[in-house]
């Protein structure tokens, strides 16, 4: 399951290109030109999200993040994939230790169960990520 939403962004041209912001997630980034301003703001919100679900924090919804005070050129949406970081960040696997009851353990082994896939899948239903 993706998380794809559109955030709103606010635009500065300056001489060096755009500033783009968004004050409600505290997200500033640039760019060049239009484009890599905007995908540089999109890669921004997406990073932020990402350090919002390791620290176990909910995301800012779109329509709370809409409003600023101050000045701009113009404002436009960036469409993120909220989830795309941690995504990448999976594919470096830890260890870790868990302790489950005896019998679980014998009746899973018996039936050639991948306890490390149940265990991840169990992660990532219960962060809501499945």
């Amino acid at each position: 399951m993706r998380r794809v939403k559109a955030y709103p962004v606010y635009f500065i041209k300056n001489d060096t290109g755009y500033t783009v912001f968004n004050e409600a997630i505290g997200m500033v980034s640039e760019g060049r030109d239009l484009e890599d301003a905007i995908y540089s703001s999109k890669d921004a919100i997406e990073l932020l999200a990402y350090d919002f679900l390791i620290d176990g924090r909910d995301f800012p919804e779109p329509e709370n993040c809409l409003g600023t005070d101050e000045k701009y050129d113009f404002i436009n949406y960036v469409v993120c994939d909220l989830e795309r970081y941690f995504r990448l960040d999976n594919d470096n696997k830890v260890k870790k230790n868990c302790t489950i009851p005896e019998s679980l353990a014998k009746a899973g082994e018996s039936r050639g169960l991948n306890f490390s896939k149940i265990l991840t899948y169990a992660l990532e239903k219960e962060l809501n990520l499945a």
